[in-house]
């Protein structure tokens, strides 16, 4: 009777009854939430107690919600941490639920429907404001993702099998990456991704990144490492990390780093050999069908020369060369690929361009030289004259 009315100061205090009646909780009664107004008098008291969600969903909880245990698994976690404390800008049940005309995930208008879940948890993530109060990493994070393959894709193409924050972050059980327990954190990452990227896990697992990220090897690098988190695109894509032009600088990021190279005794300079070749002048200037280090090393299952499986060991090496060179056979791949010239290995190498080296320099000093005695010349002749 009076609920129905609208009212212009509080548009909360004004429901909906049809709608009401299609949410989630349309059969309940308003008592069954507002438990202070049992039994009250009317009108009743103006403040009222705040809606406590976990009396129904609960462990025991008599509903049967797929979700049983979410209250329990939301205390746990940052956002109920501040929840707790009182902290006014914590997302509590109806934050992401909505209060009165509360849908399901497969309800279109509903908040925590696919589609909709990048903007309700943006909300919060994408307000510069509350960000900075909080200092939450990655405050941009909803504008980083809509412009991502994930993104693009559910928003410009309705495709709800698209990763969203929840299929990565989880649902009530979210927490910070630091925490060993959340899903993001970097031991959990890989299988993370592997959920939706089934068959690239087990690739990368069967890499030699994969081999040392299974034995706990901290430096060994993750999906995140080479495709980045929100900020993820397609290898097409010219932004992409893993985009042609831009693989030798991610793969440089660990490659070139001396205390990786030290630690796990890889060979230095592979940047600097890489871009000294023809292949890396090429991409330098923009070429992207020139061979780059995914294109001799894979992808996911990188191995190293010494693994028989390698797509980079001698017997290997032939059939990776032909795939650009076609009809290379084994003398075509015999020499070094990532020529580091001395006078140890390449010898030859390392002499032809101590050679040019001498002979450019000498023959630009007799130019120069050329030069001033003519120079010297042509003044003589006009002192004389």
């Amino acid at each position: 009777m009076c609920h129905s009315a609208p009212y212009k100061e509080r548009a909360a205090l004004s429901i909906d009854i049809d709608r009401f009646a299609k949410s989630k909780h349309g059969k309940l009664r308003c008592v069954d939430c507002h438990r202070d107004l049992a039994g009250a008098t009317l009108p009743h008291q103006l403040k009222l107690a705040k809606v406590d969600c976990a009396g129904c969903h609960r462990a025991d909880n008599p509903f049967g919600a797929p979700d049983v245990k979410s209250s329990i698994a939301y205390e746990d976690t940052a956002h109920g941490r501040a929840a707790a404390k009182g902290d006014p800008d914590a997302p509590r049940c109806a934050t992401c639920h909505g209060d009165h005309y509360v849908g399901g995930p497969s309800d279109p208008a509903s908040s925590v429907y696919r589609t909709n879940i990048p903007i309700t948890c943006g909300r919060c993530h994408n307000d510069s404001a509350l960000v900075g109060r909080h200092k939450i990493p990655k405050g941009e994070a909803l504008k980083f993702y809509q412009n991502s393959v994930h993104g693009r894709a559910l928003k410009e193409k309705g495709l709800t099998i698209s990763a969203v924050c929840t299929d990565c972050h989880g649902v009530h059980d979210i927490r910070v990456g630091a925490d060993p327990r959340s899903s993001v954190s970097r031991p959990h990452i890989p299988d993370t991704c592997g959920k939706c990227h089934s068959g690239i896990l087990k690739s990368y697992l069967t890499g030699i990144h994969g081999q040392d990220f299974k034995k706990g090897v901290k430096d060994a690098p993750i999906c995140t490492d080479c495709h980045g988190e929100h900020t993820i695109f397609a290898p097409d894509e010219p932004s992409s990390s893993v985009n042609p032009i831009h693989i030798a600088k991610t793969c440089s990021t660990c490659h070139e780093n001396t205390r990786i190279e030290r630690t796990f005794g890889l060979p230095a300079s592979r940047l600097a050999t890489f871009l000294d070749s023809y292949h890396g002048i090429a991409n330098t200037y923009g070429d992207t069908t020139v061979a780059n280090c995914a294109t001799c090393h894979g992808a996911h299952d990188i191995l190293p020369s010494s693994d028989p499986r390698s797509s980079i060991s001698k017997r290997n090496l032939p059939t990776t060369c032909g795939r650009c060179h076609p009809g290379a056979g084994v003398n075509f791949a015999k020499g070094s690929i990532h020529v580091l010239p001395s006078r140890e290995k390449d010898r030859e190498v390392y002499w032809v361009r101590m050679f040019y080296k001498l002979f450019i320099g000498g023959l630009v000093c007799a130019f120069l030289g050329y030069i001033f005695l003519d120079m010297l010349s042509r003044r003589r002749k006009r002192a004389e004259a």
